[in-house]
């Protein structure tokens, strides 16, 4: 006898289920009842215990329908979770739906017959030919209300189908809890998993953060140690001159002295308040940065006489020094069409500060400076035969209280400002300065620095033009060698 028909057999027999719970299993078959009943069903193999639980309810019952739905997040209604025929599963066919006598119930331990067309009216589900349908409502330990199972079937299959799934309740219970607890358990681990990520996000933004710290802590320590560099040299420079100042000062004095001493002393005191004054403008240009008209007072002058005051002002200088060094300005335009309009105290001292960094760091050999008017822009260069540009320090050169080597301010001099400056004024006029050292020599650097001709400086060059008469142009190119500042 197959397991359909015993069990048919069994719920036909009017002993067998008894209207109360308590003698549901009175019948003489009893015990081979629920042997079959707890029998695995060969069509379970590979399901869900959900799914394979309303398959077993659907065969045992012979019902067309067994639907388990879970209560839904909306007031009212049910979320299908496994839906089943006499065959197999009906997989990818969850919806939700309402029953209202199902909820205004008294008893809800009680199945309940409802309309199956208001469970058909809500679902994609083929029609059944039959009108019958069971419900009973699934509830927690604490009487929570979980969800709901429903059986459609024959009309002669009633009193069969609400015993079975009565039977089934408590399996049906477990296996609710245990999918509640498993999607609760889900949305935990999503959130973990969010809250990981969260954490992987922020542990990479604090590695970041400490990196850009000891970024800037190494900043700081090195700008800490450049400024004390700095202050030294400064006072080393300050006091020097002051020095020879002050000494050759009370020399002068002196009752016995020759009319040639006295001059010499003087050169020497007026060589020396020079050099005070010039790091006393260094070090006001770098508070006038502050200023934000530095480098736009744009006005037109002759590059020509610009750069001979240069040449003669440096060539002294070379002179005095008694450097066996050749200066040299190459004109090569003629006067009157090197007018061109600019911030011209900004311009000149750039160049007076590359010039100076080159006489400083040459000790014989040539220095050749001048400019190349293009279109667009100017290109200035100087060029030296001194001591070049140590290998990676092209740049840093040009920050403020760098030099090449620091060890070289007291074999040199300098403050350690004057490329700084000099980059300063160059990027107030829009422009831009670099440096590199010489390829066809074993020595010397070049410095580099082109700025933008403004538009409509052409009619104002050439009311200038018709004004002076000219013969020599200026040819550019001004390299110098610093591997470091002032």
């Amino acid at each position: 006898m197959s397991l359909i028909e015993a069990i048919s057999n069994i719920f036909k027999s009017k002993d067998s289920f008894p209207k109360e719970p308590s003698d549901f299993f009175s019948g003489d078959k009893t015990t081979e009842f629920i042997e079959r009943l707890n029998a695995k069903s060969p069509r379970a193999i590979g399901l869900s215990p959900l799914d394979a639980l309303t398959l077993k309810i659907c065969e045992i019952s012979q019902a067309e329908y067994i639907i388990v739905a879970k209560t839904s997040e909306e007031e009212g209604y049910f979320k299908t979770i496994s839906i089943c025929n006499q065959t197999n599963p009906i997989q990818n066919n969850h919806f939700s739906f309402k029953i209202n006598a199902l909820l205004k119930h008294p008893n809800p331990d009680t199945p309940v017959e409802v309309d199956a067309e208001v469970v058909f009216s809500q679902t994609n589900l083929p029609k059944s030919k039959h009108g019958n349908c069971i419900a009973l409502q699934i509830r927690d330990n604490d009487k929570t209300p979980m969800g709901i199972i429903l059986g459609i079937s024959k009309p002669s299959r009633a009193r069969t189908l609400t015993n079975v799934i009565k039977f089934y309740s408590d399996h049906l219970t477990t296996e609710m809890r245990h999918l509640n607890s498993k999607e609760k358990l889900e949305k935990k681990n999503k959130k973990l998993l969010r809250t990981e990520e969260e954490l992987k996000l922020k542990n990479q933004l604090l590695d970041n953060l400490n990196k850009n710290i000891s970024k800037a802590k190494q900043v700081v320590d090195e700008s800490s140690r450049l400024k004390s560099a700095f202050l030294a040299n400064l006072s080393h420079e300050i006091r020097t001159p002051m020095n020879v100042i002050m000494g050759f000062t009370e020399l002068l004095s002196a009752a016995n002295m020759t009319s040639e001493q006295r001059r010499n002393y003087i050169d020497i005191i007026q060589q020396n308040g020079t050099r005070l004054l010039h790091i006393m403008d260094s070090l006001i240009d770098i508070s006038r940065f502050q200023a934000k008209n530095i480098g736009k007072e744009q006005q037109a002058f002759s590059l020509n006489q610009m750069l001979q005051q240069l040449y003669n002002n440096f060539n002294a200088d070379i002179e005095a020094s008694g450097k066996p060094i050749t200066l040299t300005l190459t004109l090569s335009k003629n006067h009157g069409e090197d007018v061109i309009v600019l911030d011209k105290e900004a311009t000149y001292k750039v160049l007076n500060h590359l010039l100076d960094n080159a006489v400083k760091f040459t000790a014989s050999g040539t220095i050749r400076f001048g400019y190349e008017i293009k279109e667009k822009q100017i290109l200035f260069h100087v060029e030296d035969t001194g001591i070049g540009i140590p290998e990676g320090k092209e740049k840093e050169i040009f920050d403020l209280f760098r030099q090449g080597d620091l060890r070289l301010s007291r074999q040199f001099g300098g403050t350690g400002l004057g490329l700084a400056i000099a980059k300063r004024y160059v990027s107030a006029m829009n422009g831009q300065i670099w440096c590199s050292n010489n390829q066809d020599s074993a020595r010397g650097a070049t410095f580099k620095f082109s700025l933008p001709l403004l538009a409509g400086s052409k009619n104002r060059t050439e009311t200038l033009s018709q004004k002076s008469s000219g013969a020599l142009t200026v040819a550019a190119t001004t390299m110098i060698s610093n591997e470091s500042l002032l």
